[in-house]
């Protein structure tokens, strides 16, 4: 077997044994990327009005206060024109008057939370779904760049008018699961990657960490939010400060000190947003550490991104509304490709089969 024949029997033979995971997977992002851009299209009946830093010290206060489980206050946006108080599973939409607008959690959109634990890990978390996920992934990645290069190595034969077959032959389905997938190529193997490194995060999650510096910041009052996020401010005086979270507490944790994560938008046309962030101890009024999203080494700045690349968090709508298109894009092709694999080995094996049985 010459070296394409192998990589022909690995994306045929790979390609059609994951095909049922990589549908699964596909299928269901679809699903939850419609979610999220519906939910994005919601601005709960609000405009946009930023708040100077008094209101936003005051929202800070008021809405910990409130909601002591809540990790996470945002800001309004041009993009969510309304305050958000959110932490894992659940969010609460405010005015700038602080009143609820609504209450969101996990489980509201029937079906949702099976949905993505089917998307996560195939409902199989105490064996070790996510881990089967993340290798079906990898492998998916592999077969989409293989199939990359058998294409190139038969691009003149192929027209772009075959990307919609026309009719259910096999023909004309292998000719448009191999037009449609070089269009999504790119980014599906994007999206297995970020899948297999979402699961592994020590492969990438070191880059975020920013080494320690000895330069000296301004000191705000000790235990209050409008010094604090004023100091922050003023170190980038052109940014927009969009966030405060608390740090996480696992059950049976004491905390010593509470460092708050203070982020902000540099450039409001960068595709990542709330990139850029502080970190500062409330009880002392001390900024612990700064890092802006292109001060990161390329490393650091390619880490941040694996997870916003696989589920658009923190990224435009555009985005959202591409990778969706994508993964739709993707359970097509994966069902003309099964669908020709089954007749050309399965049904030429049972022919052959009763051939034999009947001679």
């Amino acid at each position: 077997m010459n070296a394409v024949a192998a990589l022909k029997w690995f994306h045929n033979w790979v390609g059609f044994f994951i095909s049922i995971t990589m549908l699964i997977v596909l299928t269901t992002g679809v699903y939850l990327g419609s979610v999220d851009m519906y939910k994005r299209l919601d601005d709960k009946g609000q405009q946009y009005a930023p708040l100077s830093i008094e209101q936003k010290a005051q929202t800070v206060e008021a809405v910990f206060e409130r909601y002591p489980e809540m990790s996470t206050v945002r800001f309004p946006t041009e993009h969510t024109p309304y305050i958000q108080a959110a932490t894992r599973g659940k969010t609460v939409a405010l005015d700038s008057e602080l009143n609820e607008l609504s209450v969101s959690s996990f489980g509201d959109i029937p079906g949702y939370r099976t949905i993505f634990w089917l998307h996560r890990n195939f409902l199989l978390e105490d064996i070790g779904g996510k881990y089967i996920n993340a290798w079906a992934s990898l492998l998916g990645g592999a077969v989409t760049l293989v199939g990359i290069y058998l294409w190139w190595r038969v691009r003149k034969g192929f027209r772009l008018k075959q990307s919609i077959p026309t009719n259910t032959r096999s023909s004309s389905l292998v000719k448009s699961h191999i037009q449609l997938g070089l269009f999504i190529s790119v980014p599906l193997f994007i999206l297995c990657i970020s899948g297999f490194l979402i699961t592994y995060k020590g492969l990438w999650t070191g880059a975020l960490k920013q080494p320690k510096s000895e330069i000296s910041y301004p000191v705000s009052q000790a235990s209050n939010w409008q010094s604090q996020l004023q100091t922050a401010q003023e170190l980038w005086p052109e940014a927009n400060l969009v966030s405060v979270s608390k740090p996480r507490v696992k059950k049976g944790e004491v905390v010593t000190e509470l460092n708050y994560s203070i982020r902000f938008d540099s450039h409001s046309g960068v595709w990542l947003r709330e990139a850029d962030r502080m970190t500062m101890s409330y009880e002392k009024g001390i900024i612990k550490d700064v890092i802006k999203h292109s001060d990161r080494p390329l490393s650091g700045q390619v880490a941040a991104f694996v997870r916003p690349l696989h589920d658009a968090l923190n990224m435009p709508f555009s985005y959202a509304l591409f990778i969706t298109s994508v993964s739709l894009v993707g359970s097509i092709i994966l069902l003309f490709s099964a669908v020709t694999f089954y007749r050309r080995i399965f049904k030429k094996n049972s022919k052959s089969v009763n051939k034999a049985a009947t001679a």
